[in-house]
């Protein structure tokens, strides 16, 4: 039987029947508690005195609301949070009550990982989010240069850490599925109302590390990012003005939580505000696809809110007309994706071309924005109004942020500021209200200001172009086990070089690449890859597309492309790709070299590796005549 009819059968099941594979969705809704004004007061004191209060530590706000629901169970805040404190006993009693250690970890995404992560955090230490995905070899890596001196798994993980940790002469502490199961026991308002506070001091969380996220290292061996708490919560305090979180969320997750993308958008952001987090293991597009149509689901577990790559909002395209192939089906799916209110997409470039076609078929516009693993979210579209989200741009500085762009002097050497474009902080102390848990409203509005522009200098046909640069609360300051400086190859000034091309034109930034990868120069044009990569996926046979600049000696650079195409049969020619992209592109921006391959590899994130693909199929590139 042909795999996608057996897919379309097993999803059409789904819908005839409600989901109730969950435990406890039988059970009541967990009435919401009255607000502990006492509590909330002495936080946002805390806050004023320079203090941080953590994403654990909120959850005492709204003990009794469902914080997630994952394969195993349904979980209050409460709940999480008094399995997190038993396993913090465990952490302790290894660590002998030492503090500011990095604790390498490895969870499923479910419930476990939020409850070692608070675990960890209670006892005043580092959370350093492992992933199965990572080889052996490249686990061990990130344990030893993180300097853990705990590593901790679920269940499942044991096998694959154990000689890891052993090698490294680390103690493994392994949590079992009788740890959620046992959150799921701390429902009733008789439990939660006995939360005891654990942890540190506010005042001692506004000084100290929470995370480590280690980048892709696709220039050099990854370097681990230092997350403190206070970067951290000035990133939630930003993407909830911006953004518009409420306790009235309920959020699909599905993304890698070893990446800043799950980690703070999918899931601190969501569990800051009060929010129920739907998480799934991994993607699977039929089962996403379930999950945001909510057939047989209360109105209450419906999902509003999704964050994506990419990649997976075109899997989730492709699908949908295989798995709605009539214009009724289709379009009672467009009417019920109607209540979803943010729908994001980041960590890798958008296609025009895709995000047209999820507004055609489910009528949203993907809100798309730029961050990575050293600044969080940086830059982004609005979220209101939706109309001026536009395609192929990443829109302003995020409250708290300030980004800057600037060209290396040719007669100094020295990177010359050309335009600053600044985001007041936005308000940081905590507020049901904005929330929606001390009022009726869904959310009360907090207002994005718009940012400062400083213009250094005047632009070149109207436009800024160069190199991207970021400062502010929100903006990391060193990596991990290596020696800060303010004038190296990673900073400049106290400003952080992204490594980011970008231009700046109508009060919108756009995305040109990376500076080393993706700026081609040929014939003394600068290309950005990401612009004809762009293009390329307009054409109706072509799947997947790298574009790579391959040295010459008569123009320095010329433009090299690799694509997969959608049906092997099909013929492509490299005249027949330049003929369409030449109705969008200019002349030198068109390839000049076509290798057709079944498939390019891709990060985690779902980015093209082209530092993987350059080694695989770099000696096939050759210029045709």
């Amino acid at each position: 039987m042909d795999k996608t009819f057996r897919s379309v059968r097993a999803f059409s099941r789904v819908f005839r029947r409600p989901i109730t594979s969950y435990r406890n969705t039988s059970s009541a809704p967990v009435p919401d508690e009255e607000t502990n004004l006492e509590l909330l007061t002495s936080y946002n004191q805390d806050i004023k005195a320079g203090g941080v209060v953590p994403v654990f530590r909120r959850a005492l706000l709204f003990p009794n609301r469902v914080a997630v629901q994952d394969e195993v169970g349904i979980y209050t805040y409460s709940g999480l949070y008094q399995a997190a404190a038993d396993v913090s006993k465990e952490i302790a009693s290894q660590l002998l009550g030492e503090t500011g250690q990095a604790i390498s970890y490895m969870c499923s995404n479910d419930s476990t990982h939020i409850i070692v992560q608070w675990a960890i955090w209670m006892t005043g230490n580092i959370a350093v989010p492992l992933t199965p995905l990572h080889p052996p070899e490249m686990l061990k890596y990130f344990i030893g240069d993180s300097q853990s001196a705990l590593v901790v798994c679920s269940q499942e993980y044991e096998d694959i850490l154990t000689p890891i940790a052993n090698e490294l002469s680390r103690y493994l502490l392994v949590t079992t599925k009788v740890k959620q199961i046992k959150a799921q026991l701390y429902m009733s308002n008789e439990v939660s109302n006995k939360c005891e506070d654990v942890g540190r001091s506010n005042a001692w969380y506004g000084d100290n590390e929470a995370l480590i996220i280690y980048t892709s290292g696709t220039t050099s061996k990854p370097k681990g990012v230092i997350w403190t708490h206070s970067m951290l919560s000035t990133q939630i305090a930003a993407l909830h003005t911006a953004w518009q979180y409420s306790a009235g969320d309920v959020v699909l997750h599905t993304l890698p939580l070893h990446h800043i993308h799950g980690q703070l958008n999918s899931v601190n952001a969501s569990l800051a505000a009060g929010a129920r987090i739907r998480m799934l293991s991994s993607f699977a597009s039929h089962t996403v696809w379930a999950r945001l149509l909510g057939m047989g689901e209360r109105d209450e577990t419906k999902v509003t809110v999704f964050h994506g790559v990419p990649a997976m909002y075109a899997r989730l395209a492709a699908d949908h007309g295989r798995m709605f192939p009539d214009a009724k089906t289709a379009q009672y799916v467009r009417h019920t994706l109607a209540r979803m209110r943010l729908m994001c997409a980041g960590s890798a470039s958008l296609p025009t071309s895709l995000f047209n076609k999820w507004e055609e078929i489910t009528g949203i516009r993907l809100l798309e924005r730029y961050g990575m693993s050293e600044v969080g979210m940086a830059l982004s579209n609005p979220y209101r109004p939706v109309e001026q989200r536009t395609v192929g741009c990443v829109g302003l500085p995020l409250p708290g942020v300030a980004a800057r762009i600037a060209t290396r002097d040719p007669k100094s050497g020295k990177l010359e500021p050309l335009v600053t474009v600044e985001t007041p902080l936005t308000d940081m102390q905590i507020s049901l209200n904005r929330l929606g848990i001390a009022s009726k409203d869904y959310f009360a509005e907090t207002k994005w200001e718009e940012p400062k522009i400083t213009r250094h200098k005047e632009p070149t046909d109207g436009a800024y172009q160069g190199e991207l640069l970021l400062r502010g609360p929100a903006v990391f300051s060193r990596y991990w086990n290596r020696a800060p400086k303010l004038d190296d190859s990673d900073f400049i000034d106290e400003w952080f070089r992204t490594g980011d091309t970008v231009s700046f034109e109508d009060n919108r930034f756009r995305i040109l690449g990376r500076t080393s990868v993706d700026i081609i120069k040929t014939s003394g044009y600068k290309v950005s890859a990401l612009q004809v990569e762009s293009a390329m996926l307009e054409h109706p046979n072509i799947a997947d597309a790298a574009v790579l600049g391959v040295p010459n000696e008569h123009s320095g650079e010329i433009i090299a492309s690799i694509v997969v195409l959608k049906d092997k049969q099909i013929k492509l020619t490299l005249k027949d790709l330049r003929d369409d992209l030449g109705k969008r592109l200019a002349p030198y921006q068109l390839p000049k070299t076509l290798l057709i391959v079944d498939e390019m590899p891709r990060n985690a994130m779902g980015k093209l590796d082209k530092k993987e693909i350059k080694k695989l199929y770099g000696k096939e590139l050759v210029l045709e005549k």
